[in-house]
């Protein structure tokens, strides 16, 4: 791949974002399945090899999806597995050249985690989007990405879900290659993006664990499983 045709590559993924994002502002356009096709085109387009293991549960109620956090490319593969999802964000992302505009009108839940006051804040937002609308709400419990076993896992969601009888869906995410894949420490998104595609192809699994009821002493438990992965995590 020659310089040229990565900096167009990377260019398409903005502009593959933007398009379905003028797509989704025509009156009576269906978002959900704008979601679907959007995720399936950039996955074409960074060359993704999904392989799904278990599956999404029926959306009788609101369910919440954790798992591990890798890659902005969690994103998509998610949305591939189950377009009706949502996403719980850090406030910044909002303001994102495209990408934030795109991820407001997926009906994004932007948090700010700056302070306890703000932190509370951000679960009664949450729960209540969770007990007012029948919704799939998926969140990354580490609060960033990472390939090594986080620290901590914010224990804020399993209050939620415990409290207020709410399913959770645990799952997680395998890159081959990993590190390559993986948007972790000081990576610059445009170079990240751009040394991807120097790559024939990336290996991606995710593995849906059963739907589970959760209180705030299984967050351990659940952060061991999401964060041991098929492949490994060297």
């Amino acid at each position: 791949m020659n310089k040229f045709s990565g900096l167009v590559n990377v260019a398409k993924v903005f502009s593959i974002t933007g398009k379905y994002l003028l797509l989704s502002k025509a009156p009576g356009s269906d978002v959900v399945m704008l979601k679907n096709d959007w995720s399936r085109e950039i996955l074409k387009h960074f060359k993704i090899d999904l392989e799904i293991k278990g599956k999404v549960s029926a959306l009788d109620s609101s369910c919440i999806l954790l798992g591990n956090h890798i890659s902005y490319l969690d994103i998509p593969v998610l949305i591939r597995s189950c377009p009706d999802v949502t996403f719980v964000s850090k406030k910044e992302v909002k303001y994102w050249p495209v990408i934030g505009s795109a991820a407001v009108k997926m009906q994004t839940i932007f948090v700010e985690r700056s302070s306890t006051k703000s932190r509370a804040q951000a679960k009664e937002q949450i729960a209540d989007s969770l007990m007012n609308k029948t919704q799939r709400l998926a969140i990354f419990p580490s609060g960033t990405t990472s390939i090594k076993s986080s620290e901590r896992w914010q224990k804020g969601v399993f209050e939620i879900a415990g409290n207020n009888k709410i399913k959770v869906q645990p799952f997680k995410l395998t890159y081959q290659p990993l590190r390559e894949a993986a948007y972790i420490d000081d990576d610059n998104l445009l170079v990240h993006m751009y040394d991807l595609f120097k790559h024939k192809t990336i290996k991606v699994i995710l593995e849906f664990h059963d739907p589970v009821d959760v209180s705030v002493n299984d967050c351990d438990q659940w952060k061991s499983w999401c964060e041991s992965t098929s492949l490994g995590l060297s």
